[in-house]
């Protein structure tokens, strides 16, 4: 079976998964050729990434750590609700999950119970492919319910969310309260409004 790249990057986008090539109709064996003659460059185990496309490493991770969710700080830098760039990056994932960390790029696991995992997962997209990201109004939530180890930056990402045009205080306000935090953010918000 002969595989053209650009059929991969149009499929699956410039990263990709072995299994994803697998399912494609490709063996070991060819998948094994394609990085010999320089048609795929392995990134990690299982990830692969098509040469002379841009990705984000960021799209490597998501594949990596497939229930991973970018949390925290990364999801306040590409929410551009901060402009702190974390030295690695933030990610949830289910409490009982377990990972080997990729060699690739430094990440932060945050290991979440059911609730605060699951509320405001979003797709994004970015070089490459898309990621999972909380929203913005799941991030300044999760800023003020890990306050103790994010500090004042919480007061800045909430600063910064309620400057944004598409700001929703009835999603906020939700998520607060699912989450129990609405007692530590409405003083915030009072003053700040």
């Amino acid at each position: 079976m002969k595989i053209d790249p650009e059929n991969i990057v149009e499929k699956y986008g410039a990263v990709v998964r072995v299994s994803d090539l697998l399912d494609s109709g490709l063996s070991f064996r060819q998948i094994r050729r394609l990085v010999e003659s320089g048609h795929l460059i392995k990134i990690d185990k299982g990830i692969y990434r098509v040469p002379d496309k841009e990705y984000d490493e960021r799209v490597a991770l998501a594949l990596r750590i497939p229930t991973g969710v970018f949390c925290l700080y990364s999801a306040s830098f590409i929410h551009q609700l901060s402009d702190f760039v974390p030295p690695e990056q933030h990610m949830a994932v289910p409490k009982k999950s377990r990972y080997v960390l990729p060699d690739f790029a430094p990440v932060k696991l945050y290991f979440w119970e059911e609730t605060p995992y699951k509320i405001g997962v979003m797709e994004h997209p970015l070089e490459g492919g898309t990621i999972r990201v909380y929203d913005p109004e799941k991030t300044v939530c999760d800023f003020f319910r890990l306050s103790s180890k994010t500090g004042e930056l919480a007061v800045e990402v909430l600063k910064s969310y309620l400057d944004r045009p598409d700001r929703n205080i009835n999603k906020l306000f939700n998520y607060a309260k699912k989450l129990r935090v609405q007692n530590s953010l409405i003083p915030y918000l009072q003053v700040l409004s």
